[in-house]
């Protein structure tokens, strides 16, 4: 009996109590069935993880959840052969090659409805294949959630891409990256992330860019160039914005900077009645909005009741 010959109102039953895997071995069979497959699932958000693998997870679970992976077995896709282990959720490919990860990747998303990515590459990535990810991501008109990578230092044209596509990432960007000396980056327009956490050197970062970002975390090196003075006129322009930057974290700060930034706005308030709110510790100082800091307090007390 030919499956695939069954109308979409029974099929979307059918496939309503298979698991990952078979709907994977189904699609296998042919272009109809990945097609039949994309009609009747279920729009969810994915996780797609490349190292010197590729798991890639299809909706949500808490970070307790672990996933158990099955024992790898060969598959062929697109003329690949591809060792595959799977899971409950998704899928992990046993190859260090990224033109099979990519394959891969454009296999699930012939095959399942996408509503959102999740892109990490957590080990040190060639820039180019970051490139072709977000190339294919956009090709498909499909917007990603989260991005996190790691660059050693690469040439400025390199990193100026890849900080382009992360300014259209809507919730959140983790960059660990290594810049050349004297790199300085204008993007294309305001990063729109909810969350933005920039590690590595940031002299090339401007902080008027991520003030679209509701919270931003930026890492300062030891030879940072930027003085008091200069992150003055950054907090003046900030507060007389109305942006909708909640929060500032300067990490790992130059001894000096964060005393005098300390001393001078640990309470601010302004005339038209805005008021910020400073945080200060050994590394680190965080500057609020009044909103940010209420968030934050309330934060804090549900941690409290959940211990």
């Amino acid at each position: 009996m030919d499956l695939l010959r069954f109308p979409l109102v029974v099929l979307i039953e059918v496939f309503k109590y298979l698991d990952f895997k078979e709907k994977f071995l189904i699609s296998l069979l042919s272009k109809k069935a990945r097609n039949k497959l994309k009609l009747t699932s279920v729009s969810s958000d994915s996780l797609f993880n490349l190292s010197n693998k590729l798991f890639i997870r299809l909706g949500y679970y808490t970070e307790e959840h672990r996933l158990s992976v099955t024992k790898e077995k060969d598959y062929f896709i697109g003329k690949e052969v591809m060792k595959l282990g799977f899971h409950s959720k998704g899928v992990l490919l046993e190859e260090e090659s990224f033109q099979k990860q990519l394959l891969l990747a454009n296999h699930l998303l012939d095959t399942f409805r996408i509503s959102a990515i999740s892109v990490s590459f957590p080990y040190v990535t060639e820039p180019a294949d970051v490139l072709e990810f977000f190339k294919m991501i956009k090709q498909r008109q499909l917007s990603i959630k989260s991005f996190y990578c790691r660059l050693d230092e690469v040439s400025s044209e390199f990193i100026s891409k890849i900080l382009d596509e992360c300014t259209e990432v809507t919730d959140r960007v983790v960059t660990t990256v290594w810049f050349p000396d004297g790199f300085v980056y204008t993007p294309t327009r305001p990063f729109n992330a909810t969350k933005l956490l920039v590690y590595g050197n940031s002299n090339w970062s401007n902080l008027e860019s991520f003030m679209n970002c509701r919270y931003a975390t930026v890492q300062l090196g030891k030879n940072s160039t930027r003085t008091a003075q200069f992150y003055n006129s950054f907090f003046t322009k900030w507060m007389d914005s109305g942006a909708r930057l909640q929060r500032l974290t300067l990490r790992c700060m130059k001894e000096g900077i964060q005393h005098e930034i300390g001393d001078k706005w640990i309470e601010i308030s302004r005339k038209n009645g805005i008021q910020f709110f400073v945080e200060s510790a050994t590394n680190y100082i965080s500057i609020y909005t009044k909103q940010g800091y209420m968030e934050h307090l309330k934060e804090i007390e549900q941690r409290e009741l959940a211990r």
